[in-house]
């Protein structure tokens, strides 16, 4: 399917998931820089029509991980669209990038409210999930096969 087409798709945020939550004062430093990996993942459930993006953030300083936090936002679909990204003939489903790229901004909103809500009244909360364009990191339609893993 091409990434231009216009179409009305019809999805749901029907579930917010925090797959993990490390929270640790004691190994960061004031003075010292901090680096941030970030990471994205897409899963389905062909048989409930779910789309799972995960959004996941390591905060490191002197490669020690200080915050470690991995997000998910689980998309319902309903059958047309769930059919209008479905290639049977392939047995994929495929995702548009700019799409893709909407629904992982999503998740990583929900990240960034997620940790902030979590460092509250702390140290930790001086730290937040940047801003940035999360479409970046998708450079392709995502593709996932319909058949469940073995």
């Amino acid at each position: 399917m091409p990434d231009t087409t216009q179409n009305r798709v019809n999805f749901a945020l029907v579930k917010i998931t925090t797959e993990q939550l490390e929270l640790s004062v004691e190994n960061i430093a004031e003075d010292k820089p901090v680096k941030i990996n970030a990471g994205l993942n897409f899963g389905i459930d062909s048989n409930q029509k779910l789309l799972k993006v995960l959004f996941k953030n390591v905060f490191l300083q002197d490669e020690m991980p200080f915050i470690t936090i991995e997000t998910g936002c689980i998309f319902a679909f309903d059958q047309d669209s769930w059919r209008y990204f479905t290639s049977n003939d392939d047995g994929l489903f495929i995702l548009p990038r700019h799409f893709a790229g909407h629904l992982a901004t999503l998740t990583a909103s929900t990240a960034r409210g997620i940790l902030h809500n979590a460092t509250q009244d702390t140290p930790l909360n001086r730290f937040f999930i940047p801003a940035n364009n999360v479409e970046e990191m998708i450079r392709e339609p995502v593709t996932l096969s319909l058949q469940p893993a073995e």
